[in-house]
């Protein structure tokens, strides 16, 4: 790709704050809403992973490898099975590392930073379904495994106007051609505009001590692409929605209009000039 080329695929990616929180400099490669009855202290950004933490073997040959083949893209092959509405109650979830199960509301051990890094490694061993499946449960989506169905008992009330049924974020079918594709990108795009500006770098902020260094422009594929974008969303949610209810996240949303409120009769009164902040489409 030449440089010029590559330079404004770069500043339109970043203007739209999408993948900003994806990029590197370097050359190295509940009842949730409602009824959560206990706070969980989750690991911040400042924090580094335990002693016994180490990257996986195939992680680090998987790093070495991208980095000596000059970071290509990763072309998955279409998966279309997962055309099938009964994929999502049925399709294989759990048997690998990666701490993810259907029933249940999500716990702690799902949403650690551990876990999460699997999803955005090179040539990650979570598929799709694990990803679109912590993602619905992190939504309030839940898994009947008599009527072996997914509810929306406990989804956020704005989003379960428009998805009483979970959606998939990920693209599970891997064919981008917009008869397909076009409403799947969308349910992506949705999900990541509810993510506030000030937690958009949450890759960065939380998976960098974990290795997490990046992606260059050349090897991002849509799925690699999505991927960040969920994670991003779920260290998002780990951090600001999950063990709340609904009630106090309202309180937590009207105590920060308040602030900003005041902030911008500050930034009146001195003249300052005004910040641009990309609108925010709240889940709850």
């Amino acid at each position: 790709m030449p440089r010029s080329t590559a330079f404004l695929l770069f500043v339109f990616l970043w203007s739209h704050d999408a993948l900003s929180f994806a990029f590197t400099t370097k050359n190295a490669g509940s009842s949730v809403p409602f009824v959560v009855a206990r706070r969980i202290k989750m690991t911040t950004g400042d924090d580094q992973p335990s002693s016994s933490y180490t990257q996986p073997d195939n992680v680090i040959s998987n790093n070495a490898l991208a980095e000596a083949a000059g970071f290509p893209a990763i072309i998955l092959s279409p998966f279309p099975d997962a055309a099938d509405p009964t994929f999502m109650a049925k399709g294989p979830v759990g048997g690998n590392d990666f701490k993810v199960t259907r029933e249940g509301e999500p716990i702690a051990e799902e949403l650690t930073n551990e876990n999460l890094i699997q999803i955005v490694v090179r040539r990650s061993n979570v598929t799709d379904i694990e990803v679109n499946t912590l993602v619905w449960k992190c939504l309030g989506y839940r898994y009947d495994s008599e009527a072996k169905e997914w509810t929306a008992p406990e989804v956020f009330p704005k989003w379960k106007e428009r998805y009483p049924t979970p959606p998939d974020v990920i693209g599970m079918q891997r064919i981008y051609e917009k008869v397909i594709d076009g409403e799947l990108i969308k349910n992506n795009q949705r999900l990541t505009a509810s993510v506030p500006v000030e937690n958009k770098q949450s890759l960065k902020t939380f998976l960098k001590p974990y290795g997490f260094t990046g992606y260059k422009v050349s090897e991002l594929t849509p799925n690699m692409t999505r991927r960040a974008q969920c994670t991003n969303w779920l260290l998002y949610y780990r951090e600001e929605l999950f063990g709340y209810t609904l009630d106090e996240l309202k309180e937590k949303r009207r105590v920060k209009q308040e602030k900003e409120a005041e902030e911008e009769r500050k930034r009146i009164e001195e003249n300052r000039e005004k910040e641009w902040k990309p609108p925010v489409k709240e889940v709850f």
